[in-house]
């Protein structure tokens, strides 16, 4: 099977662009090599990867599966030239860090902004998908930062704060005035609605049935971060990891507790051989301090202790997978 690099790169220009003309620009190709290139995978894989509808190409179930393989390999092959570079200066390699995307919308980039205050250290920070694991971040991650339960992965999981969901109102909403908001009369409202394929809607929904109402959603989404960005444009009420939606205050969404009780699990995943890097230790601190600061009295940490101290964190780390 010949598979040329070239061809893989035109296929995740398409993947991410939508259309040859917008993928001929990233990869500096014309729109008829583009099309030879695609017209050469296709022949050298046995399989379509995309469907035309209208100027856009739709990929296959083929190609979408095709693409979750090839993405990692090549960050990790276009990253080569920046491990030459550090290697050459002998510069330090980054201190890797995934996270799910609700996550990297505040939390990381806090931790991150307070650590590069302390020391020069460099990062990478890469996108984790709970669907698929870590396929999208690099193989060799030194930290990750979840919510637990996360399955789709072989590294120590440590839980190291809980968080309690929150009711997320436009401001000047009338069920703004109250300290205490009820599932059901959040039901009554036009409702912005995590998608049934994420962690908390279950969650949602089971306590929302107990109560005996019923979600009707204007809107449905994967991400909590949209959700909230909607709910701040006055579209709908929802129901939000607090630490995202703290950090929409200045846009104008209020956060209230819910008279039911939803909690959301922070963890990270780590390698058993974490202790080994100082670094991974101290990521950990600002995380835990940056989680703290942005959920507030939503979040607490105080149920897990000092997780530095487990066993994973010692020069010599045992295995107690949770």
């Amino acid at each position: 099977m010949d598979i040329r690099l070239e061809w893989l790169r035109a296929f995740r220009a398409i993947m991410q662009a939508g259309t040859v003309t917008s993928a001929a620009n990233i990869v500096l190709r014309t729109q008829p090599q583009i099309s030879r290139m695609i017209a050469g995978l296709e022949a050298s894989l046995g399989f379509q990867l995309f469907t035309r509808e209208g100027r856009r190409l739709i990929p296959t179930e083929d190609g979408l599966r095709f693409y979750e393989h090839i993405e990692p390999l090549l960050m990790n092959f276009e990253g080569l030239k920046g491990i030459a570079e550090d290697i050459k200066g002998r510069r330090g390699k980054p201190l890797i860090i995934a996270a799910e995307p609700f996550l990297l919308h505040s939390l990381v980039p806090t931790a991150v902004e307070t650590m590069r205050g302390r020391a020069d250290v460099k990062f990478a920070i890469d996108i984790c998908v709970r669907e698929l694991g870590l396929w999208m971040s690099r193989s060799n991650v030194d930290l990750a930062v979840v919510a637990l339960p996360f399955t789709q992965s072989d590294m120590e999981r440590i839980a190291f704060a809980e968080a309690e969901l929150v009711a997320s109102l436009p401001a000047g909403h009338p069920l703004a005035e109250r300290e205490i908001v009820d599932i059901t009369d959040l039901a009554a409202e036009p409702f912005i609605a995590l998608r049934p394929s994420t962690l908390l809607r279950s969650q949602i929904d089971l306590a929302l049935m107990r109560s005996g109402g019923v979600f009707r959603p204007v809107v449905e989404t994967g991400s909590g971060v949209t959700a909230c960005s909607l709910v701040a444009r006055g579209l709908g009420v929802s129901i939000s990891d607090p630490v995202v939606a703290r950090s929409f205050a200045n846009e104008g969404v209020v956060v209230r507790r819910l008279s039911t009780p939803l909690k959301l699990t922070y963890g990270f995943l780590v390698d058993s051989g974490a202790g080994a890097n100082p670094q991974v230790r101290d990521m950990i601190g600002c995380l835990i301090d940056a989680v703290q600061q942005l959920g507030g009295d939503f979040v607490t940490v105080e149920p897990y202790g000092d997780v530095r101290s487990l066993p994973v964190f010692s020069s010599q780390p045992g295995r107690s997978k949770s």
